[in-house]
């Protein structure tokens, strides 16, 4: 009885130890594959009548600005701001932060901005692209209203905060291609507007 108990026990203690190595084994195959992930860019443009401001763009995003300035006969098309992030195949990323969509430098009336991908879907096909669930992009920016300057120039106007924003709901994207988004009319009173320019890639490291 106890020759038979002993062989059971060892056997039962040898069946452990190789469902151990097998599952050590299967973490450091180096034959299992990572799952992909993408580096996503988003630009925001900044257009307007006003001809006096700098317009330098990324060499990257000379098409669509080509595109932009005779779509909407903009004098100026700056980079207001841009944004980097990392995501998994059918993964979410949602960013907020504060903005400078105006190019102007008032600590005391900062715009504040939220957007988000999800559902981030690689494409297997002849075409290299993106399928993403959503993308929505927000922004509070102050406005002032009424008022006017005191005798040394400083603002008297209350400074009001208004929302903009663009929500889309399934598209696809190409691979390393900038593509527009949308575009959001500003609060400005110079014809302004706020492009939206996403670029999707396969991550490095």
């Amino acid at each position: 009885m106890r020759k038979h108990l002993f062989v059971i026990t060892h056997g039962v203690c040898l069946l452990f130890l190789l469902a151990g190595v097998a599952v050590v084994s299967a973490q450091s195959d180096p034959q299992k594959p990572v799952e992909t992930s993408f580096d996503v860019t988003l630009h925001v443009l900044a257009g307007s009548t006003d001809s006096g401001q700098r317009s330098d763009l990324p060499a990257s995003l000379a098409p669509v600005a080509k595109q932009l300035r005779a779509q909407f006969g903009l004098a100026n098309l700056r980079l207001a701001d841009t944004y980097i992030g990392r995501i998994g195949n059918n993964g979410t990323i949602q960013y907020k932060s504060l903005a400078d969509i105006e190019g102007r430098v008032q600590p005391e009336t900062p715009s504040f901005l939220d957007w988000s991908i999800m559902g981030l879907r690689d494409i297997t096909g002849p075409q290299k692209g993106f399928y993403i669930q959503a993308f929505r992009f927000g922004a509070r920016v102050p406005v002032r209203v009424g008022g006017g300057a005191d005798p040394a120039g400083k603002q008297m106007a209350p400074v009001q905060y208004e929302s903009i924003g663009l929500t889309v709901e399934r598209m696809t994207v190409g691979e390393n291609l900038p593509v527009v988004i949308g575009t959001i009319a500003s609060p400005k009173a110079d014809g302004g507007r706020v492009f939206l320019v996403l670029t999707v890639s396969p991550a490095g490291n």
